[in-house]
């Protein structure tokens, strides 16, 4: 978790010239903490069990359900991450869900075109976490969770996103099976 942070960290440098509100990755270019004073709540469905990092075993859909807070100060230096809180909640049955929290960052591209990134720990409410048949072997209760995706800002209250999760123990225990969704999801900044 710490090299996961330190990385974070040495990935997003502030440019020295920049004003605290116009902040970029490279010069003039990845614009970063763009609405990180807002609160925003983000909503979308996503197929479970599918995505890049694991095999996919078992099919159905995912909501998801996320709230995004204000940067603290504090995490200026971080790239003005905004704190997040989570669900993935599965629809079929004999399925498992997740709640997290953790930090995201937006980077802007273009006016509306931006990526965002997550980092956080999640907890699964799958109850056999070794040998289940209706679900994969996640190993531990508490998971890391990390979540990439692409948007576009419809208004400036409102974006679409193409999203991806990923919860594993990061070989933390055994076995670490890995679960994933991709999906879309509605953005709606306040």
């Amino acid at each position: 978790m710490r090299v996961a942070i330190l990385s974070l960290i040495l990935a997003l440098p502030a440019t020295g010239s920049a004003l605290a509100k116009d902040r970029y990755l490279f010069s003039n270019f990845g614009l970063i903490g763009k609405y990180s004073n807002n609160y925003e709540l983000r909503l979308g469905l996503g197929a479970y069990d599918t995505g890049i990092f694991s095999h996919h075993k078992f099919n159905g859909a995912d909501i998801y359900g996320e709230l995004l807070f204000p940067s603290p100060d504090f995490l200026y230096w971080l790239g003005s991450p905004r704190p997040h809180i989570g669900v993935d909640i599965a629809t079929r049955s004999h399925a498992i869900d997740f709640a997290y929290g953790g930090l995201t960052w937006d980077t802007y591209f273009t006016q509306r075109l931006f990526t965002t990134e997550s980092l956080g720990i999640a907890i699964t409410s799958a109850t056999n976490l070794h040998d289940p048949t209706d679900y994969k072997p996640m190993g531990c209760k508490v998971l890391f969770h990390l979540g990439a995706g692409i948007g576009y800002d419809i208004t400036k209250d409102i974006s679409l996103q193409l999203y991806a999760d990923h919860f594993s123990n990061a070989k933390l225990c055994k076995p670490d099976a890995g679960a994933e969704s991709a999906g879309f999801r509605i953005g709606y900044r306040f």
